[in-house]
Parts: structure tokens; C-alpha cells; sequence
């Protein structure tokens, strides 16, 4: 009986439900975040929503000088989405409120694919429920625009699994490489996913590494504009104004490592007029382990570009120094502050 009911139109019309509910509550969440000043990491007015809203201003009059590690795809879906609704706040949740609707649907229909249409509705559920995804889509943040094109490569790769063929390869590719777009980072998905392919495609060796080799081509040939366009008016490649690669990795390191009063302090200590001794002495107050702050301060504030050979033992020791709070941020409280929904409070409401 229950599977019936599971099966039933009913349960795609819970399905559908559910997608209005995500849609609801991204616009309600909207509607209580819109005239706060802060963000999800207390940055204040300096936060990244005022910084994406400000590189849509540059898209949109087509004058992009970029601003440190921001790439230019979600300036891009807040400018269209100030056109259609004459500001950028409420143009970017209506997209993504509309966006999380469908996920919500396109999740239900994969896992049905997978798992057996019972389990449609009750993936439906885990999504479309889910506070930190209404959260996160009511705001110009990355975080819900990079978890759709995600949800993309995963259906992606699902319908690759069953006809291995190179074009669905390619197209996990090209998400990988809008994924890029994005945040630069999503851009080592493309070795990631290279990887599964070669493993899932194993036992027709020609096909997988021809799969592979076309899905890391393919993220190659969608960001290379970019890339070019960088080293035109640049003089070198690059992939935004700032924070080069081994900068990004070592601050990767200290990523939910501090609580979030060390963490902010840390953050206006970083950002404060100054040299760079003083803001270290600053740091080697801050904190219950004022060591920790003290070597963070020493890499945020430079020297930004460093080779490789010193960048990886750097974040190796780094994550050394505090393994048992980083591994518990990562792979325990992380998740759980995630689903849960962590900030659905308004920084002005916080004490």
C-alpha cells in the first residue's frame, strides 16, 4: 500500500508541493533578509553579497575590473536579473527561488531514476524542506547557483552511465567549466569527475579515457575565454584580479577553523590600516590559540604568490597544527550546521 501511494500521481503531486514550498520559502527568507547588512560570515556591509551586487553594476555597463578572488557568473545572473525586476536583491532570489523549484522536481526524477520512484517524493522532501538551501538562494551568494549546476553534472553523469557516450561526457564538462564561472575552484571537478569516469567506464579502457579526456577538454574550452581575456589586459593568465592559487589553498586550510568570534576579529584585524608586523602582533592576542591566529595572519597578509613546493607542506602543517578542530568542523559540525541551516538569522539579530 505504501509503495503504491509512493508511486502514485499523488506523490508527484507532493513532489510539486514541495518545489512551491522551496520556492515560498526562499522569497519569505528574501522578504526578512533583504534589509540586513550582514552576511553569512558577519562580514557586514563588506560582505559578499555587496561585493557581487557591485560586480553586477560592472556587467551590466560593461566596465568589469573584477574585485580579488570573484569570477564574473553570479554578477552576471544578478544583472539579468536586475533587468527584469529593477533591483539586484530581488531579481537574484526570484531566479534562484524559481531555480530551487526545479531542483527540487530534477532531484525528486533522479532519484527515482536510481533508487525506484518511491524514493521521489522523500528526495523532494530532503531538498525542498532543507532551511539552509531557502537560505542561501534568497541572497547573492554562489553557494545555491553552484549546488544547481551540481545537481546538472550529477544527472549528467547518471544519464552518461547509461549510453557512454562522448557528448554526455563533453556536457560534464561544460557544467564543470560554468560551475568555474562561478567560484574557480569548482574548476579541479573536472580531474574529480575525470576520475570517476575512467573508474565507472573501466572495463572498455578506450572509451573511458576518451570520455575522460573529452570532459577535461571540454571544462578547458569554457573557461579558456575567460582565461584569454585575463591575458590580453593583463599581460598573464589569470582567473580574477587577486588571491592566486597558493593563496587559495592555504586559506582553504584554515576554512571553519576558528570559531566565529576569533574568526571575525581575525577577519577586521586582516583588513584593519597597518602594517603587516603590526596586524600579526595584532593576531598573536586574538583567540584560544593565539598561535593559530598569529600564523594565520602571517599568510592573509601576504606574500600572496608562492610556489608550489612551499604552498602544499604549508597547508599540510597548517592542518597539522589544529587536525582534531578542523576535522571535526569539516566532517561533523560542518554538515549538520549545513542541513540545519545554520544562519538562517539575520547578522543584525545575532548577539
Amino acid at each position: 500500500m505504501l509503495k503504491q501511494r509512493l508511486t502514485s500521481p499523488d506523490s508527484r503531486l507532493t513532489t510539486w508541493l514541495t518545489a512551491l514550498f522551496a520556492l515560498a520559502q526562499t522569497l519569505a527568507y528574501y522578504a526578512y533578509l533583504r534589509n540586513d547588512p550582514g552576511n553569512y560570515n558577519g562580514a557586514g556591509a563588506g560582505g559578499d553579497q555587496v561585493a557581487y551586487i557591485d560586480l553586477a553594476q560592472q556587467v551590466l555597463y560593461g566596465t568589469w575590473e573584477g574585485a580579488v578572488h570573484y569570477m564574473p557568473g553570479l554578477p552576471a545572473v544578478i544583472a539579468a536579473g536586475q533587468l527584469l525586476t529593477g533591483d539586484p536583491r530581488l531579481g537574484i532570489a526570484v531566479i534562484q527561488a524559481v531555480l530551487y523549484a526545479l531542483v527540487v522536481v530534477a532531484v525528486a526524477r533522479l532519484a527515482g531514476t536510481i533508487f525506484g520512484e518511491g524514493s521521489a517524493p522523500w528526495a523532494a522532501a530532503a531538498v525542498g524542506l532543507n532551511p539552509a538551501l531557502g537560505y542561501y538562494a534568497s541572497q547573492a551568494l554562489t553557494e545555491f547557483l553552484t549546488a544547481v549546476v551540481l545537481v546538472a553534472v550529477a544527472a549528467t553523469l547518471v544519464a552518461w552511465s547509461r549510453a557512454q557516450s562522448l557528448w554526455r561526457a563533453a556536457l560534464v564538462g561544460v557544467l564543470i567549466g560554468l560551475a568555474g564561472y562561478l567560484r574557480a575552484e569548482y574548476l579541479g571537478l573536472a580531474v574529480l569527475f575525470g576520475l570517476i569516469v575512467l573508474w565507472m567506464a573501466r572495463a572498455r579502457p578506450s572509451n573511458a579515457f576518451a570520455s575522460a579526456a573529452v570532459l577535461v577538454c571540454a571544462t578547458l574550452l569554457v573557461i579558456a575565454p575567460w582565461v584569454a581575456r585575463y591575458t590580453v589586459t593583463t599581460g598573464r593568465p589569470a582567473l580574477y584580479n587577486e588571491s592566486p592559487f597558493s593563496n587559495l589553498v592555504l586559506m582553504g586550510t584554515w576554512f571553519r577553523v576558528f570559531d566565529e568570534q576569533t574568526f571575525a576579529t581575525l577577519q577586521q584585524i586582516e583588513t584593519a590600516p597597518g602594517t603587516r608586523d603590526e596586524a600579526i602582533a595584532r593576531a598573536a592576542t586574538v583567540g584560544p590559540r593565539p598561535e593559530l591566529s598569529q600564523r594565520y595572519m602571517e599568510q592573509a597578509r601576504g606574500p600572496y604568490e608562492r610556489p608550489l613546493g612551499e604552498t602544499l607542506p604549508l597547508a599540510a602543517q597548517n592542518v597539522q597544527l589544529n587536525l582534531r578542530q578542523y576535522l571535526v568542523n569539516h566532517l561533523v559540525l560542518a554538515p549538520v550546521l549545513i542541513w540545519a541551516g545554520h544562519t538562517p538569522l539575520r547578522q543584525a539579530d545575532a548577539p
